[in-house]
């Protein structure tokens, strides 16, 4: 059984309307501007509360190589604090027992991300972490003066 939380990322999120898709899969898709590029992410939503999951991590070592580990912690807790490029895969442990990819990078920019993660993202973290996905003109939408202010919520 699914449950569906609403939180104000929706107003960010263009929510997938085919029944067929629709779901924790294919939640939705944001569009970010990005060096006056327009950029398609699609956004699951696998992972409801703030609670502790088990994650695993691909991130690249500063000598290029891949490290796979594994984590339990929040989402918060994942995604934020990270260096310029590190993050390449995060995976989530579902009920069933099963890895559900939650934030997958192509071409060093996000190709999907889980609401989760962008329910907690601040301006700081897109600023520090993930420099290249920043879009200003969002930010602006709304309503974000500082990198305390959140980057994918109203503020």
């Amino acid at each position: 059984m699914t449950t569906t939380t609403t939180t104000p990322t929706t107003s960010v999120i263009k929510l997938t309307k085919n029944p067929v898709l629709a779901g924790d899969v294919f939640y939705g898709n944001i569009e970010l501007t990005i060096k006056d590029k327009s950029h398609n992410v699609i956004v699951s939503n696998h992972m409801k509360e703030d609670k502790k999951y088990e994650f695993r991590l691909a991130t690249k070592c500063q000598a290029g190589f891949i490290s796979i580990s594994d984590y339990t912690d929040t989402p918060k807790g994942v995604i934020t604090s990270w260096k310029k490029g590190a993050l390449v895969n995060i995976q989530v442990k579902n009920e069933y027992g099963t890895w559900s990819n939650v934030y997958t990078v192509k071409t060093g920019k996000w190709h999907s991300i889980d609401k989760s993660f962008l329910d907690v993202l601040t301006v700081g973290d897109m600023r520090q972490s993930f420099p290249d996905m920043c879009d200003d003109n969002l930010w602006k939408k709304l309503g974000a003066k500082t990198w305390a202010d959140k980057a994918f919520v109203q503020n």
